[in-house]
């Protein structure tokens, strides 16, 4: 049965702690997974800073009016504290990123015990869990960049899978505590006492009816941590008397001691403490709320509430002018600003207004500085003041320009570029799309002019044009005498809940498209090459009133006030090729996430999808769930249409969210995902999410098992995985950089690869000896012809202090004993006439000792400890016990501030005589038994061979 079930598990693939999602298998809807634990406790935290800080103007919130949402999520939350239709897709965000974070560490922690608080390495794991708190703080200490946001989120996801993992594997649950380990969080709180090497911890579980473990009580320290031992390669063996994982994926429960602790899942199966899971859930979920908002040590009262609305993007988005100041731009400028100026002022005091203005200019060779504002008028004044000159040449440093303003503004931004140049630093256009992916910022460039780079060939698309597609926008040509006539497209940007209903490219002149009752409002943009006309038309056949936002011979753009759900059609007065683009203003929205199996667990893609390739597509959506049905996804290709549709079966979360998981295919080189449904009224809809997905032939891969921290002063050497999955044989060209300059070499910088071919990319790193808790996000990037990818990897620097874990626990010495307790002494009559006294001392090279006893004290007992004294650099306590004889033994716990234990045990109980004849009985029994047991295996085993003999006797063979 063992073998088989190992066999099992290797061809299975091995599972290590807690579940990270419910796209992995075997997973229970209501279970809490990682995801659910890292999103409720944010949600919870958030809401909690909410309700102490209500928007200036308003009235202030009740206690728990935000807190006890039911249901608590990212819509509900925001919906509730603007009293409005604010989109949380920024927010969403930052909480995707805090999780990539939680869920790297089973990419690639995943066999390091002290990572999951396995095999008793809960000093380790403490101290993995303060020094990766520890970088995030240090790295939002100084100047906080777009990047060190990031890096400090995907921290803050490491240390807290560190901190979850600490409820599911240890025994704090049973040890019948109902609030978080505060020490976890907070160091300058003594540590609990953890059982040393020499206690046993667990007993063998029993076997239920079902054929299952029963673990109920199997746990034998009261007062001491323990944790359930899991194999590994840095953990190789479980010890006689101490506690195992247990669970389907624990190869060694059925080993003495049989069983574990696990309460990872409410699966019996998976989890022999299934019972206590959601118990330890919330302790969890708790735990994650401390840390970001816990009095005096939490992330809020560190950073202050200033740094805490960035890291969670609760701060809006960003309305950004990117503009050229060269000579010819003159007229430009001074059309956006007296035409842009008036829409910004028209929104200033709605909630559909920016949280702030940003301009950065740019020429040849300057560009910059950002000037950043929350002041219109400021704003206004900044545009005016900017001086137009020069220019030379006719390619401008508008790359450069955008790399500033997308690393400046906040995530998922409006970024407006006026030029009449094209980028002479088109080399920096990898760059800017890769920030343009990050941030899901959209970019809208307005052209009054064009000239192709030095160097360069026109291609199909100018670098402009590249940059609106992949963005989800449009790049707008218009002659530099128009341009106050297109710049109503800045209103548009001006929706604090925006959505995508449809966007495509059709020959047609009739363009029917859903409207649901959760749309408040809804633009259609129009583009073609000729002039044309249009009208919308509500599903009553009605013509709608339109208001024209934009009008030009061959660019129109009208916003409707939506009264009527239904079909509508846009009619045009003639056929010809469109670009339709339909948004609207609505709370219903999704999100999703391309995802790939990692050791058992099915975990977030890094970088772009393989084109082929298989995955898994998961989409939350957001809104109310109540009533609504999620029926097919939609894989759309570059141009809006559908290439395939997959019908869908939908399931609520625990936090009362639709998500749907489907298996899918990736077979378009550009494709956009979309969703289709019905509302609780049922009304069908469509939502498109604008990130335009490109598959690659390439793919980089960061093999788990390697280190990403390094010392300060010291070197990592790391090694990259690059993957040609294309069908022919490819040139590479390999680049590796990181944001603080740690890289000091890698190689090769080019390879040629064969289909399905591998090589490795390596690289060096090397930590200055000041540098004290930095993290740099290091990216590697691999280009031909016809692909590229890139893959992210956290380096991040810590002291050597941190490296080294004080497991040493304290030690003592018995000074004196008297134990007259025996015989009769013990007899209830007698015992409480006597007493017996234990004075002993004890020390602890690194810190102060405590102690304690391991149990209640009865009034019998006593402890009394002097101060610490003793000459040298050592310490050591002075300590005496006393107890009646109706209590002849004793656990006395020392304990140093890290928590490690040494435990000094004194039992002189005598058995009773009854006692000691029952326990021979059964000795005899035992031995009977097992007499029987092999006579009879003995017997079977003579008539096997017997009639063997029999058979071939007789001209039988069998084979078996």
């Amino acid at each position: 049965m063992q073998l088989l079930l190992f066999l099992f598990l290797h061809l299975l693939g091995w599972v290590s702690s807690f579940y990270p999602n419910h796209e992995s298998k075997g997973v229970g809807l209501q279970d809490l997974t990682d995801t659910d634990i890292t999103e409720m406790g944010i949600l919870k935290a958030v809401a909690t800073f909410m309700e102490r800080n209500p928007r200036p103007g308003t009235p202030e919130f009740r206690a728990g009016e935000l807190v006890d949402l039911s249901p608590l999520t990212p819509t509900t939350l925001f919906q509730a504290y603007f009293k409005a239709d604010v989109s949380p897709s920024r927010f969403i965000k930052a909480i995707q990123q805090i999780i990539v974070g939680n869920n790297e560490v089973e990419m690639y922690q995943q066999d390091d015990s002290s990572y999951h608080f396995n095999c008793e390495e809960i000093s380790k794991g403490i101290l993995h869990f303060q020094t990766t708190r520890d970088s995030v703080f240090s790295g939002l200490s100084g100047s906080v960049s777009m990047s060190s946001l990031e890096s400090a989120r995907l921290n803050t996801g490491r240390a807290l899978h560190i901190l979850q993992k600490f409820y599911s594997n240890t025994n704090w649950v049973e040890l019948g505590q109902n609030t978080p380990y505060h020490h976890l969080v907070n160091s300058s709180v003594l540590a609990y006492p953890v059982a040393p090497p020499t206690i046993p911890t667990c007993k063998d579980c029993s076997v239920d009816n079902s054929g299952f473990f029963d673990c109920t009580g199997n746990i034998l320290v009261k007062n001491l941590l323990t944790s359930g031992y899991k194999t590994s390669t840095k953990c190789r063996t479980k010890p006689k008397g101490k506690c195992g994982h247990g669970g389907l994926y624990d190869e060694t429960q059925f080993d003495p001691t049989t069983g574990g602790i696990n309460k990872e899942t409410s699966n019996p199966k998976l989890s022999p403490h299934h019972y206590l899971h959601h118990k330890a859930a919330g302790l969890a979920i708790n735990a994650t709320k401390e840390y970001f908002i816990g009095q005096g040590f939490g992330l809020l009262d560190l950073l202050g509430p200033d740094l805490f609305r960035k890291f969670f993007n609760l701060e809006g988005y960003s309305l950004t002018f990117v503009i050229d100041v060269t000579g010819s731009m003159g007229n430009d400028i001074a059309q956006v600003k007296t035409t842009s100026i008036d829409l910004i002022k028209k929104h200033a005091n709605s909630l559909d207004a920016p949280y702030n203005y940003i301009l950065v200019p740019f020429s040849d060779p300057e560009y910059g500085p950002v000037f950043k504002t929350q002041n219109v008028s400021q704003f206004q004044n900044s545009i005016a003041s900017l001086t137009v000159g020069g220019g030379g040449d006719c390619p401008e440093m508008a790359m450069s320009g955008l790399q500033l303003a997308l690393t400046s503004s906040e995530p998922r931004s409006k970024i407006f570029l006026f030029t009449d140049a094209g980028a002479k630093d088109i080399s920096k256009l990898d760059d800017v799309l890769l920030l343009v992916e990050s941030t899901k910022s959209q970019i809208y460039p307005f052209l009054t002019g064009y000239c192709v780079p030095t160097g360069t060939t026109l291609t199909t698309k100018n670098e402009y044009e590249i940059l609106a597609e992949v963005s989800g926008t449009a790049a707008i040509s218009v002659e530099k005498s128009n341009l106050n006539t297109v710049l109503g497209v800045i209103e548009l940007a001006l929706n604090s809940a925006p959505v995508l209903i449809l966007h495509t490219v059709l020959l047609t002149d009739r363009l029917p498209f859903l409207v649901d009752e959760n749309l408040k409002e809804i633009s259609i943009s129009v583009s073609t090459n000729t002039s044309f006309t249009l009208n919308v038309f509500l599903a009553s056949g009605l013509e709608a009133n339109t208001t024209t936002v934009v009008s030009t011979e061959n660019f129109k753009i009208v916003n409707i006030i939506v009264e009527e759900p239904g079909s509508w059609h846009v009619v045009m007065n003639k056929i010809q090729t469109c670009t339709f683009k339909i948004e609207g203003k609505s709370l219903l929205d999704f999100s999703y996430q391309i995802m790939e199996e990692h050791n058992g667990y099915v975990l977030p893609i890094q970088g772009h999808p393989t084109k082929g390739s298989n995955y898994t597509l998961s989409v939350d959506v957001q809104g109310s769930a109540s009533g609504m049905m999620i029926t097919k996804i939609l894989l759309l290709n570059k141009n809006g249409e559908v290439d395939s549709s997959i019908n869908v079966d939908q399931m609520t979360d625990s936090s009362g969210r639709l998500k749907v998981v489907v298996s899918v295919q990736l077979q378009l080189t550009l494709l956009m995902i979309g969703i289709a449904g019905k509302t609780k009224n049922g009304t069908e809809f469509e939502r498109v999410n604008p990130d335009l997905i490109q598959t690659e032939d390439v793919q980089l891969i960061f093999p788990p098992g390697q280190k990403s921290t390094l010392i300060e002063g010291g070197t990592l050497n790391i090694s990259v995985l690059v993957v040609n999955k294309g069908k022919q044989r490819s040139q590479f060209k390999l680049q590796a950089k990181d944001e603080f300059s740690l890289l000091t070499e890698f190689h090769p910088s080019s390879v040629t690869l064969d289909a399905k071919e591998t090589m490795n990319l390596s690289a060096t790193f090397r930590a200055p000896a000041n540098s004290n808790y930095s993290s740099s996000i290091a990216t590697f990037t691999a280009r031909s012809e016809s692909a590229k990818n890139y893959l992210n990897i956290l380096i991040r620097v810590v002291p050597e202090s941190t490296l080294v874990t004080d497991d040493t626990p304290p030690q003592y010495e018995i000074e004196n004993m008297n134990m007259p307790c025996k015989d009769t002494w013990q007899l209830m009559d007698e015992c409480k006439k006597h007493q017996w006294d234990l004075i002993f001392r004890a020390w602890d090279e690194s810190s102060q000792v405590y102690v304690s006893v391991g149990s209640e004290i009865p009034e019998a007992q006593e402890l009394v400890c002097k101060e610490p004294v003793g000459a040298g650099s050592i310490p050591w306590v002075s300590c005496q016990y006393s107890s009646s004889c109706c209590y002849p033994y004793v656990d006395i716990i020392m304990q140093d501030k890290a928590g490690n234990a040494n435990v000094l045990r004194v039992d002189n109980r005598q058995p009773m005589a009854e006692n000691q004849n029952s326990n021979t009985v059964k000795v005899a029994i035992s031995c009977a038994t097992v007499a029987f047991v092999v006579c009879l295996s003995l017997l079977v085993c003579f008539l096997i061979f017997w009639r063997r003999r029999k058979q071939q006797s007789q001209g039988i063979y069998r084979i078996d």
